[in-house]
C-alpha cells in the first residue's frame, strides 16, 4: 500500500512538472517537444511500427490455431458481447474517430494524394495498426490477472522494484496525458454548439472542469452501470450517424470504394506498416508527422486501454478477443473513414460538424453528433479514471479525471493548434512507455516459460472452443 501512495506521489509531481514546464516556458516547450518528434520519432518511428505489425501477424494466425481456445479466467463472461464490444470500441477510439474522420483524408488529399490514396493511408494508420496494441496489452493482462493470478502485472511482472515504479509512473503519466486529448476534443464543439444553440459563451476552462465533472458521476455509478450503459448508447448512436451519412450522401459509391479499398489494404499492409523512408528525406519527414506520430500515440493509449479491456475480458477466448478487438475495429473503422472520408470531400466540408450541418438542416443529426461527442469523452474519461486507479492506489479515480482536466486546461491556454501540441506531446511521452510496453512483454513471455504448471492448468480448466 505504501509503495502504492509513493508511486501515487512519483506520477502527481512528474504531471505538476510538465504543466508549470508549459506555464513557465510555452515556447521552449513547444520547441523541445518539435525537437524530439523531429529527431526521435522520426529516425527511430520505426520502432513502434515494427513491433505492432508483428504482433498483428501473430494474433491473426493464432485466433485459427488451438492456441485461440486459450481462455481467461473460469465461469461466463462478465458483459454480454453486445455491451462488451461498446466499452472496447467507445475506449479504444470513440471521440477520435469523430474528429479524424473527415479531417484526415482532407488533409492528404490537400497534400496532393488522390482520394482514393487519401483513404487507403488512413486505414492504414487506424487499422490494424493501431488495434492491435490495445489487444496486445489486454491479452497480456487478462492471462496474468485470471490465469497466472498476479494481481498487479505491471508491477509484479518487472519485480516490483524501482524501474517496475519508474515505468508505473510513464504509464500513467501518458494516460493523463492522452485525455487530456480528449477534453480538448470534446471541449470545442460543445462550447461551439453552446454559443450557436443558446448563445452562452463558455470558457475552454468552465466547459472541460464540466464535462469533469460528468465523467466523476459517470464514475460514482460503477463499471456496471456508468461505463457500460454510456457505452450501449454510444455505440447506437456512433452507428446510427455512420448510417445516416451513408445513406444520406452517396452509398453506391461508398460501398464501391470500400470493396475496393479493403483488399488493396490487406495486400499493401506489410509495406505500409513497414515504411521507412529509406533514401527518401521528404518520405521521412511525412511518416515522422502521420505514420510514426500516429503509432506513438497509440503507445500512449495501450495501457490505458489494454488494462481496461483486460478488466472486461474474464472469461473470453483468446480467439474472441482478437476477433472483438482486432479483426471487427478494424474493418469498422475502415468503413467509418471511407464513409465520412468520403463524404467529406464530396461536401467539401471541413470538419464533422459542418458536414452533419449540410446535410441535414433539422439539426437532429448534430444533435446526436454532440451527444456521442459527450458520451464517448465521459467513458474515456471514466475508463482512464479507473485505469490510473488500478495502476497507482485505491480511491484516486477521481483525482486522475480531475488531473487530467487541469493539463488540458494548461495546455489550452498556450493557444495555436492545441490538437497538434496535444498530439505531438503523446508521441513524445509514448517513447519510454514503448519500452515500459517492450519490457512487460519480455518479462511476461520470461514467466511463462519458467511457470509452465499455470498454462495446462488453465486450459484444463477453460479451453473449449469459443
Amino acid at each position: 500500500m505504501k509503495q502504492d501512495y509513493l508511486t501515487s506521489v512519483a506520477s502527481v509531481l512528474t504531471v505538476g512538472a510538465l504543466i508549470g514546464a508549459i506555464v513557465l516556458f510555452p515556447g521552449q516547450f513547444e520547441q523541445a517537444l518539435t525537437l524530439a518528434k523531429t529527431q526521435v520519432i522520426g529516425n527511430f518511428g520505426f520502432l513502434f511500427t515494427y513491433p505492432a505489425f508483428a504482433a498483428s501477424l501473430f494474433f491473426l494466425v493464432a485466433a485459427v490455431t488451438p492456441l485461440g481456445r486459450l481462455r481467461f479466467g473460469e465461469g461466463p463472461p462478465e458483459f454480454s458481447t453486445p455491451s462488451w464490444l461498446g466499452m472496447l470500441f467507445s475506449t479504444g477510439m470513440g471521440i477520435a474517430l469523430l474528429t479524424w474522420g473527415v479531417s484526415e483524408p482532407r488533409y492528404h488529399v490537400e497534400a496532393g494524394m488522390s482520394s482514393h490514396e487519401a483513404l487507403l493511408t488512413a486505414l492504414n494508420h487506424w487499422g490494424l495498426l493501431a488495434w492491435v496494441g490495445y489487444l496486445g496489452v489486454g491479452v497480456m493482462f487478462a492471462h496474468a490477472l485470471y490465469n497466472l493470478r498476479i494481481a498487479k502485472p505491471a508491477e509484479q511482472l518487472l519485480g516490483n522494484g524501482f524501474l517496475s515504479r519508474l515505468n508505473l509512473v510513464s504509464l500513467v503519466v501518458a494516460t493523463v496525458i492522452g485525455l487530456a486529448l480528449t477534453f480538448a476534443y470534446a471541449s470545442t464543439p460543445l462550447r461551439q454548439a453552446l454559443a450557436d444553440g443558446l448563445g452562452l459563451e463558455v470558457s475552454n476552462a468552465a466547459m472541460i472542469l464540466t464535462l469533469a465533472g460528468f465523467a466523476i458521476l459517470s464514475s460514482a455509478s460503477g463499471l456496471k452501470r456508468g461505463i457500460k450503459w454510456l457505452s450501449n448508447y454510444n455505440s447506437v448512436f456512433a452507428l446510427g450517424l455512420m448510417l445516416a451519412v451513408f445513406l444520406l450522401t452517396q452509398p453506391g459509391e461508398i460501398l464501391a470504394q470500400f470493396a475496393r479499398l479493403l483488399p488493396e489494404y490487406l495486400l499493401r499492409y506489410p509495406a505500409m506498416a513497414t515504411d521507412i523512408g529509406l533514401g527518401d528525406p521528404e518520405r521521412k519527414a511525412w511518416l515522422a508527422d502521420w505514420l510514426y506520430a500516429f503509432e506513438a500515440s497509440w503507445y500512449g493509449w495501450f495501457i490505458f486501454t489494454g488494462v481496461f479491456i483486460a478488466r472486461i475480458s474474464k472469461g473470453r477466448s483468446l480467439r474472441e478477443l482478437v476477433l472483438g478487438i482486432l479483426v471487427v475495429p478494424s474493418l469498422l473503422t475502415g468503413f467509418w473513414f471511407v464513409t465520412f472520408g468520403l463524404a467529406g470531400l464530396e461536401a467539401g466540408a471541413e470538419d464533422v460538424f459542418q458536414l452533419v450541418r449540410d446535410i441535414d438542416t433539422s439539426g437532429l443529426l448534430s444533435l446526436v453528433l454532440l451527444l456521442n461527442i459527450l458520451l464517448f469523452f465521459v467513458t474515456s474519461a471514466d475508463s482512464a479514471g479507473l485505469v490510473c486507479e488500478m495502476l497507482t492506489a485505491r480511491r484516486t479515480r477521481i483525482f486522475w479525471i480531475l488531473a487530467m482536466a487541469g493539463l488540458a486546461i494548461v495546455i489550452g491556454g498556450l493557444g495555436g493548434d492545441v490538437y497538434r501540441v496535444i498530439l505531438t506531446l503523446i508521441s513524445v511521452s509514448a517513447i519510454p512507455v514503448a519500452l515500459g510496453i517492450f519490457a512487460l512483454t519480455g518479462a511476461f513471455l520470461l514467466r511463462l516459460k519458467r511457470d509452465r504448471a499455470a498454462m495446462p492448468e488453465t486450459r484444463g480448466g477453460g479451453s473449449e472452443p469459443a
